[in-house]
Order: structure tokens, then sequence, then C-alpha cells
């Protein structure tokens, strides 16, 4: 491995670790985009009157982002992020220098002994780079969790509010510029999904572990 490609492979290494950064963003977007389903109604029989619409309007994205359970875990999540991007900035500033110590060694070690350290360092730089991975499909897995439990509490008190109401139909609030406030039932929701699932617990992702050796072939 030419020194180019080793500082090629450490860039690699820095964009996945600040792809620990943007983590939090997507499942949630992911979450907060989902429409509230209505609750299921009975299915018209042949010839039957269909009923008129009655409407219930909800801001999903508020629901998922500001509820208190929405903002623990977004705590969580942010802690436990920042925790794994001090342990891959050490491992990185540990590849810089076995980088540097390669380059000085370059003129005096024979070239046998030169390659052998170079395919050591790699096998670090490809260990560093699993590391960074291994922690990004843990959190996002975590994540996903946790904010999947919100969702479906916001889920079931939407149901409950609309058979309150009498709404058949809920319809989520990012899809309309303007809206009868009389409609909105956000407020209400907020307050019972606070009520009823006030904290959720994130995770912490299991350390994946490395794939087995092949055993040795018997004599």
């Amino acid at each position: 491995m030419q020194f180019s490609k080793i500082r090629a492979v450490l860039g690699a290494t820095a964009l996945l670790t600040g792809g620990l950064a943007a983590v939090a963003l997507a499942p949630q977007q992911a979450h907060a985009q989902a429409a509230a389903p209505a609750p299921a109604a009975p299915a018209a029989q042949s010839g039957a009157e269909l009923k008129a619409p009655v409407i219930a309007v909800i801001d999903v994205q508020r629901v998922m982002q500001e509820s208190e359970a929405a903002r623990g875990v977004s705590k969580s999540f942010d802690e436990l992020r920042e925790s794994y991007q001090k342990e891959i900035s050490s491992l990185e500033d540990k590849l810089r220098k076995g980088e540097e110590e390669l380059r000085k060694q370059q003129t005096v070690l024979a070239p046998d002994a030169l390659a052998s350290k170079r395919r050591d360092f790699e096998k670090q730089v490809a260990e560093v780079q699993r590391t960074v991975q291994s922690r990004k499909r843990g959190l996002e897995m975590s994540l996903n969790e946790a904010m999947g439990v919100v969702h479906k509490t916001m889920v079931e008190v939407v149901a409950e509010v609309a058979r309150e109401r009498g709404a058949n139909l809920v319809l989520a609030r990012q899809q309309f510029v303007l809206v009868d406030t009389a409609l909105d039932v956000t407020t209400t929701v907020m307050e019972r999904v606070n009520k009823k699932l006030p904290k959720v617990a994130l995770n912490t992702p299991k350390a994946e572990e490395p794939p087995a050796k092949p055993a040795a072939a018997k004599k």
C-alpha cells in the first residue's frame, strides 16, 4: 500500500466519522413524515350510503420532535453519538501516528520488513473502518427502535382521539397550507402522548463480534 493510498483510506474513515453526525436526522424525519393512519372503518356494504367524511388533522412532525419521549431520545442519542465520535477520533489519531512512523521507517527498513509493517497497518485501518460502520449501524438501529415506540404510541392516541370526535379521516398537518384550528388535534394528542409515554430508553447498541476465523485443517 502506497502512502497516498493510506491517506485516502484515512480520509474515507474521517468521512464515515462525520456520517455519525447525520444518523440522527434521517430516522427522525422518516417517522415525522409518516402520517398517522385513521381508525379502520367497517367496509361499506354493497349499495350502502357512504358516510360524509369527518376530518381531524395531526401535526405528526411536531409530536415526533417535541413530545417528552422524543426529546429524551434525542438527548440520549446525542450523548451516545458524542462518546462514539471521541472513540473514533482517538483511533484515527493512532492511525495517523502509525502512518507517520511508517514514513520515517521507509528509508531505514529492509523492503520485506517495511512491507510487513505496511500490511499490519492496513489491517489496523480496516479494523477502524469496521468499527465506524458498526457504531453507525448500531446508532441507527437504536434510534429507529426508540422512535418507533414513540410513533406507535402516537398512532394509538390519534385513533383514541378520533373515536372520541367521531372522525373517520385523519390527515397529516404537513399536507396542507391552511387548516381550521377546530380540526387540529395536535395539542390533545401531544398531552396524551406525554402522559402515556413520558420517556423511552435508548438501548446501547451491542458491539458486533468479529467474524470467526476458519478452523485449522486437521492433519
